[in-house]
């Protein structure tokens, strides 16, 4: 089964160790002059694509030839997306998608809206501190590294699945074969391709296939050739609910009284470094935290093509046209079926017992490691090299300074013996004498 959408080439990989630095869960480790991703520590935040210079690392998603292998393919577009065409009409952009093939091009922004009431309902309601849920990769972060936070996710489905499910009973209900229906998201970043195949909060996701911006970028400007410009009231957008796309849109979207007690922080590290001070109670004040792990939010994701900073200017110009939130709720189902539940990670061992003498060898092996978190032995920090020795994927001569020092040592030994007679020929010269 398929884990993870962040991929590597390793004939790409030059074994540089930034990937392993700017990791944020430590998911990545360098052997044999290769980096290697480990599995159950990947969250798909796509730091390791952002930094890598070699572009050893990438992601692959569906592309628009796809939508043809359905007979009614249904878009999703997110807020982010319209930030990608400057001064473009976005009704213009949504007809450019029909022309791709899409029998239903629908806004994710509408869902938005719709969630923004509903949180702001929860929060009137229920007494606490929470986190958005709506950044699959922020899920697995907390999931991840701060299971103790997973109480305070709060218990809705993110904006794409809830849009997902209500486009696919919608198709249903106008008498299309629910085998026929391909529901499509334009995807700014690899975690939410990974939703797809491994949902967080839900079982199973409505959404069949994702495609990347920097392809559906490419082919609505070509289809734009073949299009006129339509008026917007034709079709209209829910601009308030484009806010979304940027980091601070869902905080704008809440009543205000919830405003003034919610927090934005975009950039995975960013983030890591709130929940740090959260998990410790250091945050006072905050009933309400929208994360993002994408900078600037999802206008940051790595599948976009016009930097974040044009598409945050266009995506405001475009936010200020509306007056008012688009009175479409019906339909949506936000309600999770369970809660977010803790990923057990990390653990040295199954068993009690053997964990515990692992714990003790692991505290010896950090005693011994020179602590300069070089990452040279291809780990990011040197209590992370001490776990891997404690369970068997690496070894102190891994560290490049335990190595010099062996060697350093070898080489004293050796010129000392360059001077040293053998045993045996010490009692042939003693026995010399003594004759």
């Amino acid at each position: 089964m398929k884990k993870h959408s962040v991929l590597l080439k390793e004939e790409l990989c030059e074994g540089c160790t930034n990937c392993v630095k700017n990791c944020p869960t430590k998911a990545i480790r360098v052997h044999n002059g290769k980096a290697m991703i480990r599995d159950e520590l990947c969250i798909d935040c796509a730091e390791c694509i952002r930094i890598c210079a070699y572009h050893a690392k990438h992601s692959q998603t569906a592309e628009i030839a796809d939508v043809s292998s359905y007979k009614y393919p249904i878009a999703l577009v997110p807020p982010s997306f319209y930030g990608q065409f400057k001064g473009l009409n976005p009704a213009r952009v949504r007809v450019a998608l029909y022309e791709l093939g899409f029998k239903e091009v629908i806004d994710v922004s509408l869902a938005a809206e719709a969630l923004s009431r509903k949180t702001s309902e929860f929060l009137a309601s229920n007494p606490g501190i929470y986190i958005s849920s709506s950044c699959p990769v922020v899920v697995r972060l907390i999931k991840i590294l701060y299971p103790e936070l997973t109480g305070h996710l709060i218990p809705f489905k993110a904006p794409t699945d809830a849009m997902g499910e209500k486009a696919r009973k919608d198709a249903i209900a106008k008498g299309v074969a629910p085998e026929d229906i391909g529901v499509f998201l334009l995807t700014p970043c690899p975690g939410k391709n990974t939703n797809i195949f491994d949902p967080v909060g839900i079982e199973n996701s409505p959404i069949d296939k994702t495609i990347a911006v920097t392809q559906a970028y490419q082919a609505v400007l070509a289809a734009l050739e073949k299009t006129q410009d339509v008026a917007e009231e034709d079709l209209p957008v829910p601009y308030l609910g484009l806010g979304w796309g940027q980091s601070g849109g869902e905080v704008q979207l809440l009543h205000e009284q919830v405003q003034d007690y919610s927090l934005s922080v975009s950039g995975i590290h960013r983030v890591r470094a709130l929940l740090n001070e959260l998990s410790r109670n250091n945050i006072k004040g905050v009933r309400y935290f929208e994360l993002s792990a994408c900078e600037f939010g999802c206008v940051g994701g790595v599948f976009n093509v016009v930097n974040p900073f044009q598409a945050r200017s266009d995506l405001r110009r475009l936010r200020a046209k509306g007056k008012t939130m688009i009175e479409q709720n019906e339909g949506y189902d936000f309600d999770l079926p369970g809660k977010f539940e803790p990923l057990q990670i990390g653990r040295l061992d199954g068993d009690l017992e053997k964990a515990m003498e692992k714990l003790t060898q692991l505290e010896e092996e950090i005693a011994v490691l020179p602590g300069l978190d070089c990452a040279a032995c291809g780990a990011p920090d040197c209590k992370t090299l001490a776990e891997d020795i404690v369970t068997g994927v690496a070894s102190r001569t891994d560290c490049i300074f335990l190595l010099r020092k062996q060697m350093g040592d070898l080489a004293e030994t050796l010129s000392a013996l360059l001077y040293e007679l053998p045993p045996v020929m010490k009692k042939e010269k003693t026995d010399g004498k003594v004759g």
